[in-house]
Parts: structure tokens; sequence; C-alpha cells
């Protein structure tokens, strides 16, 4: 009897102590009811705003008219210089000065060389012009291997004045001949065919038709 009492105090008092905890437990609060809650939803399909890749051709302008610059004001392209044949070997006009050297030893004196030989006829009105590509080889003695060719004149230039011009621009190929070349230059260009253009005035900047 006397080692049950203390055994039931002992027990009597951890009930009490426990007792005591459970009544100072705090609430920390249990989640919200599921209708008063807020979650963070994505917007309805109607509402958003995706940013979807653009269509061909168009690029990604970020914070300029739209995310692809749809509504952005288009800049002028600026216009190209005419396109440059690359296969011409020069150009002559009459403002070409001509070539004063005692032998051409480069490609770039070639049309020099010819313009002391051409004669253009001239071009009293505002609107006439003309030009003319030739084409012709020399031997590496200067003479002309084989005829120089015509190989494009403008369009819509006057017939009679078209056809006097594409005169001079052959005589010019002839009556230059045999041209004056260095012993290098005559052995490297022998039978290369070299093309030329003949402008009636001075080139501008006006594309040829």
């Amino acid at each position: 009897m006397s080692r049950v009492l203390p055994l039931f105090v002992a027990g009597l008092s951890i009930v009490m102590v426990g007792a005591g905890a459970a009544q100072d437990t705090r609430d920390l609060g249990l989640p919200p009811p599921s209708g008063s809650q807020n979650p963070v939803l994505p917007p309805p399909s109607g509402s958003q705003n995706p940013v979807l890749p653009p269509p061909t051709g168009q690029r990604y302008l970020p914070g300029i008219g739209g995310p692809f610059g749809e509504h952005a004001p288009r800049r002028a392209i600026p216009s190209l210089p005419p396109p440059v044949d690359s296969g011409l070997s020069g150009s002559v006009s009459p403002v070409t000065r001509s070539f004063e050297g005692d032998a051409v030893d480069r490609v770039s004196e070639l049309g020099p060389a010819f313009r002391r030989c051409w004669n253009p006829p001239a071009m009293t009105g505002s609107s006439d012009s003309a030009m003319a590509t030739v084409r012709f080889s020399l031997r590496r003695d200067g003479t002309i291997f084989g005829q120089p060719r015509v190989t494009w004149e403008t369009r819509r230039t006057d017939p009679d004045l078209r056809e006097r011009f594409t005169a001079s621009v052959i005589d010019a190929i002839r009556n230059c001949a045999p041209v004056r070349l260095s012993q290098r230059f005559g052995a490297s260009i022998a039978g290369r065919p070299f093309t030329i253009r003949f402008h009636g005035r001075a080139p501008s900047n006006e594309r040829p038709i």
C-alpha cells in the first residue's frame, strides 16, 4: 500500500501537467475554407496576351510598337547606288584624262589610253545621252586580236545618235592599236578579253536603261 500511493501521486502529477500544457496550447490557425482563399490563377484565355512568335520575316523588337514592331513607323530605306558591272575593265567619258605615260602597265590605264583616240559625237540636247560597252582582246605587242564588238548600248537613245556613238567607240579601239604595252603587261594579258564602257556624258548616279 505504501508503494502504490507514491505511484498514484506521480501519475496524477503527470496528468495534471499534461492538462495544463494542453490548456496553454495556442491556436495557430487552420487554412481558410476553399471558398475564402484567393489563389493566383492564370487569367482567362480571352484576357491574356501571350507573346507569340512573329510571322515569317519579322524580327523581335521588344518595346517598339508592339512585341514585334508591327505598329512602329517604318524607316525609309536609303536608295542604293546603281550596280557596277564587275566584269568591266574600265570606263571612258569626255572628262577622262588621256594616258600620258610611255607604256600601259596596268588594266586601269587601258581606258585613258583609248581616250586619246576617241572622238564622240556632240551631245547638244539636255536629254541627249549615250553609252556603249565594247569587248576586245590584245596581243602582247598591243595589236587588236580579232574584232572589237559592242556588247551593250543604251536603248532609249535616238537611233541616229546611238549609231554614231557606237561607231566612234569601235573607231577608238581600232585607231589606238597598237597600244603601247609594257613587256610584262603585254605578256600577262595577251588574248585576254577586256570590256570598257564609254559614256557620252560624265557618269552620274542615274541608273542606265
